[in-house]
């Protein structure tokens, strides 16, 4: 009941933002008084709107601590349960950390999260089908903690459709340039298990972590979709993303600032998916909904076009859409 709930509303929304969609053409944006910005940049700073905008749709995260005393420990917070082995944590200076263990952390499992965080599900152009990521990161006395050598930290969550063949991916976050998954190839000491309800990742690094494996295209024909939109949404106040109606898998949209369009990265034809745009225009903010389905263009040419007007939306409520995706 829950998740048809959920279903439902995020149906409604999308039936409502559909119906006040105006032609990419004639748009103006409500309320925007001053002369729209509608130069496309080469690349990106950190006074541009579209940082604040990926800014304002993190999820914070989750600030705690724990005693550590190099013998070992059990501990969770949120939806984390973290061991640590005796020896296992070392400071960047090379000393062993004693006391209080200062920790951040958050889980990301939901797409619509995923978005939130700027986060595509994407390793080297390649999708993979996540089974949650979260960031682990440890101070002793303002002193950065790190895995020591050898060893491997265990953390564990619950995940309510688990599969085998995980795989450990790594990033470090950059608001600017966005995310970079690359897998861990040290099997040694970084893998994944099914535990009990969840999954276990074995880890000798920090930062960001995903469990996730690459979705297999072997003979599935590929696509590309490009996004038209107004002539004042630029990829210095907009993003653009592609969630997987049918698989935990999000694919960021790139800026082709010639062609002054978001451009994706290969999809397999025949997967239903739903194409999200947010932008930040002065004080207000701007989403845009479609839900298509990847097939081969008629054309041959390997690429779809597709134009979104979005609508005046208040933040709030761009959050709960993508709570709900």
């Amino acid at each position: 009941m829950k998740n048809f709930l959920k279903l439902l509303t995020a149906s409604l929304f999308l039936l409502v933002l559909h119906a006040c969609q105006k032609n990419v053409d004639t748009f103006i944006p409500d309320s925007i008084n001053s002369t729209p910005d509608t130069v496309w940049q080469n690349s990106l700073t950190a006074n541009m709107p579209v940082i604040a905008l990926k800014n304002e749709l993190r999820r914070p995260k989750i600030t705690d601590s724990f005693a550590y005393n190099n013998t070992g420990v059990v501990y969770n917070a949120g939806n984390l349960f973290l061991t640590v082995p005796p020896s296992g944590l070392v400071t960047n200076a090379g000393s062993v950390p004693n006391g209080n263990i200062h920790r951040q952390s958050l889980l990301i499992q939901k797409k619509g999260d995923f978005i939130s965080m700027g986060m595509p599900t994407v390793c080297n152009g390649q999708l993979l089908i996540t089974g949650g990521a979260f960031f682990l990161g440890l101070k002793n006395n303002n002193n950065e903690v790190n895995v020591s050598t050898g060893t491997s930290l265990g953390i564990r969550y619950d995940h309510n459709s688990t599969v085998t063949g995980m795989k450990v991916y790594n990033s470090i976050e950059d608001i600017i340039t966005g995310f970079a998954w690359t897998q861990n190839t040290d099997i040694i000491y970084n893998n994944v298990n099914i535990v009990n309800n969840g999954y276990e990742v074995l880890s000798n690094r920090m930062q960001w972590i995903q469990a996730a494996y690459l979705f297999d295209t072997t003979g599935i024909p590929q696509t590309t979709f490009s996004l038209k939109l107004p002539v004042n949404y630029t990829n210095a106040n907009t993003v653009a993303y592609i969630s997987f109606n049918n698989m935990a898998c999000v694919a960021g949209m790139n800026a082709n600032v010639a062609a002054r369009r978001f451009i994706s990265g290969n999809l397999p034809v025949n997967s239903p998916i739903t194409i999200v745009v947010i932008s930040k225009q002065v004080n207000d903010y701007y989403l845009g909904v479609q839900q298509t389905v990847a097939g081969t263009p008629s054309s041959g040419a390997g690429t779809q076009d597709v134009i979104i007007s979005p609508v005046k939306t208040p933040l709030s409520s761009i959050r709960s859409f993508l709570n709900n995706l």
